[in-house]
């Protein structure tokens, strides 16, 4: 399991940690410049104070020098004024000036309207801030008297305003300075507190991005015991639980997947448009369609069949499942027929309509069907010609034949020998029946090919000697032993001598030969016949197929012998063949696993182990 580490060289280029920095750095920078302004302010006011209760001290001591010297007051301010520092004016009660420091006195003007000396005149001390109208600049005035002695000068101080600014700009420059140092240090704590709240962010929005490339792996640590280090932990749990359920889901999915790559029938899954959304490997094989140009296509594109198009769109219509044939054109060297099964269409939960269709290959069900259909049919003439020419000799006997012996015995003879047919065609048909379902006695036994040829061969020698056939059997030197059911495979060497021996004319020859190979046990007959004709030699084991009707009904057959050979074979695990050349003969054989190698068949449940 992979881990994101908690060092991430990419941490300065991330958005939040600039933006967390901005925030606190403009916090901190808001706070500096509203404190500054507020200590500028309020320093100022201290700043002034301060001087102007200076100024009232130093115009008490002016006031107490010139009460202490009442001299010259011209030479007495100029002294005082040196003395003190200030600018010194000396008023009479009605505001006319007596002496001023820095200006001659009688080129003032009446000062009873100054604001500073008024309030003194009131108060005992007046203080003002003032642009000095013979002057022009501003200064700070504070004016005193003593109001216990009526008729008392007032004596007014005055100081530069500018030496209040040239103060508040030094304090303004260590206000200044200060700022910008805590503005530093708060820009660099902001870095450190937003570095330390990103980092643990980042790691975990890596650690998603990893997740969401596909590496669930990915996994968080962290020892930070606060909120963050919660999200980390709940982040790991959720990263266990998605990978859990991705696995659970992943192995659905294979197993979904094997399921449908290994079904015998194709499945295809249509939307509502009839557009293909999901195919198994099956499906797109019998469509001859590869599956990545199958999926997300109309079906009807791939599949040029009006059937299937039909289908489709009676999708929206169809309440249980609708089932068609439909034959498959596109290969002409070989016929297939495939089966459609559509289910009614179904919500998929994605608010999205979705119907699957099974494809099936039909082709030997509808061999089967119409074998069946052909072999009712087949039934049906085979059971009704004897059947007529019977009823057709009773009603002869009833209008009267009965009574003449020269006509009802030749009569009595056809009707005995179509009642022997119809027995054989039954018996046939019955055998035909069973061999096919697997019914009936099916035990095989350790047996001697050797032993059944030779029963075979006895039973049809007289058959054989009427028409001067030499019948030869000739069997192996040691027993030809395998799992054999006497009763079936006697009655399949039988069929094969009947055509033999029916088939061959007058001094013809029919060789019966059991062999052994590696491969198994083998019983051929062989006979100079009038042969068959290579077309028809593929169909000779088909049930009721003739290759010269007109005769094989003459000769008593059924059409059903050469089936039951077929059958008998392929019950023991065998197969039969034929070779055969018109006018030259032919050769039937039936090949059958040797007792060593055979197997007890599936299909023939009674037989023993």
């Amino acid at each position: 399991m992979s881990a994101i580490a908690l060092r991430n060289p990419s941490l300065f280029r991330s958005p939040l940690l600039w933006r967390l920095v901005a925030i606190n750095s403009a916090a901190v920078l808001a706070f500096l410049l509203v404190s500054s302004a507020y200590l500028e302010v309020k320093l100022r006011q201290d700043l002034v104070h301060e001087m102007q209760q200076d100024l009232q001290v130093r115009a008490r001591l002016v006031d107490s020098a010139f009460h202490a010297n009442p001299g010259d007051p011209q030479k007495t301010v100029g002294r005082l004024s040196q003395w003190a520092g200030v600018r010194v004016t000396l008023i009479r009660p009605d505001g006319s000036v007596i002496a001023d420091s820095d200006e001659i006195a009688s080129r003032m003007d009446n000062h009873g309207t100054r604001p500073e000396v008024i309030e003194a005149t009131k108060n005992g001390v007046g203080i003002s801030q003032r642009q000095s109208d013979t002057r022009g600049t501003e200064f700070l005035y504070v004016a005193v008297t003593d109001l216990d002695k009526p008729g008392a000068n007032i004596v007014r101080v005055a100081m530069d305003a500018r030496l209040v600014s040239q103060r508040m700009q030094a304090v303004r420059n260590t206000i200044f300075a200060t700022v910008a140092a805590l503005f530093m240090i708060g820009l660099i704590l902001s870095l450190v507190a937003a570095r330390y709240l990103v980092r643990p962010i980042q790691i975990v929005a890596n650690a998603a991005t990893e997740i969401a490339k596909g590496n669930l792996d990915t996994s968080v640590e962290m020892t930070r015991r606060d909120e963050l280090g919660d999200l980390a932990g709940a982040f790991n749990a959720m990263s266990r639980e998605l990978r859990s359920r991705v696995g659970q889901l992943e192995a659905n999915r294979r197993e979904l997947s094997a399921i449908m790559d290994n079904m015998s029938e194709g499945l295809v899954l249509v939307n509502s448009h009839g557009t293909v959304t999901l195919a198994n490997r099956v499906a797109t094989n019998m469509l001859g369609q590869q599956q990545s140009g199958l999926v997300g296509r109309p079906l009807w594109e791939s599949v040029r069949m009006p059937e299937v198009d039909e289908l489709l769109g009676s999708l929206p219509g169809i309440k249980e499942p609708r089932r068609i044939w439909v034959e498959d054109h596109t290969n002409l060297q070989q016929r297939r027929v495939l089966a459609f099964v559509a289910t009614p269409l179904f919500d998929a939960g994605r608010g999205e309509l979705l119907a699957v269709l099974l494809i099936s290959d039909a082709t030997e069900d509808q061999k089967l069907l119409e074998l069946r259909q052909e072999f009712v049919a087949n039934v049906s003439h085979e059971l009704k010609t004897p059947l007529t020419s019977i009823s057709a000799y009773i009603e002869t006997l009833l209008d009267g034949a009965a009574d003449d012996t020269e006509v009802r015995r030749p009569f009595l003879e056809k009707i005995r020998t179509n009642t022997s047919r119809l027995t054989k065609l039954v018996s046939d048909i019955l055998t035909v029946s069973r061999l096919e379902s697997g019914t009936g006695e099916e035990i095989q036994q350790q047996f001697d090919l050797n032993e059944i040829a030779a029963s075979s061969v006895r039973r049809h020698q007289e058959a054989a000697d009427l028409k001067a056939i030499k019948l030869t059997l000739h069997t192996t030197a040691t027993p030809a032993l395998g799992m054999i059911n006497e009763e079936d495979m006697l009655s399949a060497v039988d069929n094969l001598l009947d055509n033999a021996i029916s088939y061959t004319p007058q001094n013809g020859n029919v060789d019966v030969t059991v062999a052994k190979g590696a491969q198994g046990l083998s019983l051929e007959v062989k006979d100079t016949g009038v042969g068959i004709a290579a077309e028809a030699l593929p169909r000779v084991f088909e049930r009721f197929y003739r290759v010269d009707k007109a005769r094989s009904r003459a000769m008593g057959g059924t059409g059903l012998g050469l089936a039951i050979v077929k059958h008998v074979a392929l019950k023991h695990g065998g197969k039969v063949d034929a070779e055969s050349e018109v006018g030259k003969g032919s050769c039937f054989r039936i090949s059958l696993p040797s007792a060593a190698t055979s197997t007890r068949l599936p299909s023939s449940p009674a037989s023993p182990a």
